[in-house]
């Protein structure tokens, strides 16, 4: 977890400080049910992709695709990432997990959503309602530790006019080298 461990403390003193999930945006007890590794919680680990060069074409995400997304949560010590609809969401409340199963309701850096591609290269976008990255250069740190973690990292990034992380569907993420 070298690699991981030195690129997300990077991400974290670029950052500051976590900031808890606005209270608002809770709307149920559920929302704030810790996630284990039991219930299919699982930390982020080093990839092994290294020198991987520009892939010939961005892919273009499909529904189906989106359907296997996990939620990923950077925490104070670790990164920890689940599948959105799974086991333990389909019995909770909103029939699936929040960002705040991943934290406990407790603070974060930051957070959205990402799917694999295959086992060294994901595409990651900044999608949380509770920690977002909250600009584009944000979302580009985020994106750049992923990538330092040792996966190969398409990045939706981030969209000036609304002021959020761009969705998976309907635009083409840029490669982050």
């Amino acid at each position: 977890m070298e690699l991981t461990d030195k690129a997300f403390l990077a991400f974290r003193s670029k950052i500051g400080q976590p900031r808890l999930p606005p209270h608002e945006l809770i709307a149920n007890d559920d929302q704030l049910k810790q996630m284990t590794s039991d219930d299919g919680l699982h930390f982020w680990v080093d990839g092994t992709a290294t020198g991987l060069g520009t892939p010939p074409s961005a892919p273009l995400l499909q529904p189906d695709q989106v359907d296997t997304a996990h939620l990923w949560v950077i925490r104070d010590v670790d990164v920890v990432h689940a599948e959105e609809r799974c086991a333990f969401g389909a019995v909770l409340e909103s029939g699936v997990i929040k960002h705040t199963n991943l934290t406990g309701g407790n603070a974060a850096f930051s957070g959205g959503e990402l799917v694999f591609l295959d086992v060294v290269t994901i595409v990651v976008n900044g999608c949380s309602g509770r920690y977002g990255p909250r600009s584009n250069s944000e979302m580009q740190e985020v994106a750049r530790a992923f990538a330092d973690s040792g996966y190969g990292v398409w990045s939706m990034g981030f969209d000036d006019e609304t002021n959020r992380p761009a969705r998976f569907l309907g635009t083409y993420p840029e490669w982050i080298a």
